[in-house]
């Protein structure tokens, strides 16, 4: 059985895109890319709304076998496309990237069921389609890896109103100034 993780590059003030809709500030260093490509690896499914999708699809092709990239973008670039995916989005066509899937609508049981048969975990990403499944009690694990930004508004990371207990299971400390904060979400 595996468990759903929810993490997201966030400001300090908690926004995954500033008020412009920019992200820009939220370019992982090296150091905190490989960490990622480390939280990654127990990952054998990502669930995407059609915005996120649309950012994360660019490591299918890239970077090329001939151009030059650091080795922890080489690492998740094939990581990811090792990775299923599903593509939730009433405006999408059907990928035609491998291993992906499109759901018309986040169902909430099909993704619980997922989950729960998936022999590994399942990442949820994107704050919009997260906020769902983080109201619906289904997330087990939420990462914040707080970037040193403060974005003054935008698209919060998590959902308005939402609360739960959270057990601090990990943190660490990145040269850029990056802080990864992983907990395990208190149920029941």
């Amino acid at each position: 059985m595996g468990r759903l993780r929810y993490g997201m590059l966030v400001s300090l003030d908690g926004y995954a895109r500033d008020a412009s809709g920019s992200f820009h500030w939220a370019t992982p260093d090296d150091d905190l890319h490989g960490f990622v490509n480390e939280q990654e690896r127990d990952v054998g499914t990502v669930v995407y709304g059609r915005g996120m999708w649309e950012t994360m699809r660019w490591w299918q092709d890239s970077p090329a076998d001939d151009e030059p990239a650091a080795p922890v973008h080489r690492e998740f670039a094939a990581q990811w496309r090792q990775t299923d995916k599903v593509v939730v989005s009433t405006t999408l066509e059907p990928p035609a990237e491998p291993r992906t899937e499109l759901w018309p609508t986040l169902d909430l049981d099909r993704l619980a069921t997922l989950v729960r048969e998936s022999p590994t975990d399942v990442s949820i990403g994107g704050p919009t389609l997260a906020a769902h499944a983080l109201r619906a009690g289904l997330v087990d694990e939420v990462t914040a890896y707080v970037m040193p930004h403060v974005a003054g508004g935008g698209l919060p990371w998590l959902p308005e109103g939402y609360t739960t207990g959270l057990t601090l299971r990990e943190q660490r400390t990145f040269g850029g100034g990056a802080v990864a904060l992983v907990y395990d979400v208190l149920k029941g």
